[in-house]
């Protein structure tokens, strides 16, 4: 399977998916899904395995895996539509729980391609430990996030009130404050019609496997459960 690129289809599937997002459009569309969105992003995750299993061989690559379903959850959330308007990828350790542990993600959708590393729901243990690292090896973290910071933004839910330690630098700060994290690169869709997207994404992913591999590092102590 080679990854070819999407299509204007694509875009227009997920244009139409947000102004018809029920059940019968999506039954009467599958064939459209199917061609345009899920055969292309199955080929885009077998593309960026070899580049994720270098970062971390623990890491599940087979692409059924990794591309996430199009049904939303829609227990928890307000938004009760049923369909994603956008493709989903993502790389992560199997016997971690979704959210907890870094991971590696790619989003395709009407507005753009979004790609990067982070945990979006990790314990208070793991973000203590990311911090206990911050503080004991502040050279070496700076060295891993200064690189990123022209191409990729750092977001996340941050502590209205967390005292940094004095003399922390200060590309350590933000990282520092975060109860969650996640690094980010966006392009615009035209970028998602060349089959040199599997390149450019993977070459950015390899660039954040340093970070990834310190991230990882950072285990739960015991006084980290406290």
């Amino acid at each position: 399977m080679t990854f070819e690129g999407y299509t204007e289809d694509t875009r227009a599937f997920f244009m139409a998916l947000r102004f018809n997002n029920n059940r019968e459009f999506f039954h009467d569309s599958r064939d459209w899904y199917l061609k345009s969105v899920r055969e292309p992003s199955l080929a885009l995750a077998e593309a960026l395995a070899p580049v994720i299993e270098t970062i971390d061989p623990r890491i599940e690559t087979r692409p059924h895996r990794a591309l996430a379903r199009v049904n939303r959850d829609t227990r928890f959330s307000r938004d009760k539509s049923p369909y994603r308007d956008h493709v989903w990828v993502s790389f992560r350790r199997p016997e971690e729980e979704r959210g907890r542990a870094p991971s590696f993600f790619v989003e395709v959708g009407v507005d753009g391609v979004f790609f990067g590393m982070g945990a979006y729901a990790p314990e208070r243990a793991r973000m203590n430990a990311v911090r206990r690292h911050l503080r004991l090896a502040p050279d070496e973290a700076a060295a891993l996030l200064m690189p990123l910071e022209e191409d990729f933004a750092l977001h996340g839910d941050a502590y209205k009130r967390l005292a940094v330690p004095d003399g922390l630098p200060e590309a350590l700060i933000p990282l520092y404050r975060l109860k969650s994290y996640y690094w980010e690169r966006s392009l615009p869709f035209a970028r998602a019609l060349s089959p040199r997207l599997a390149e450019e994404v993977g070459a950015g992913l390899a660039r954040l496997g340093p970070l990834y591999s310190f991230l990882t590092s950072c285990i739960p102590e015991e006084e980290d459960f406290q």
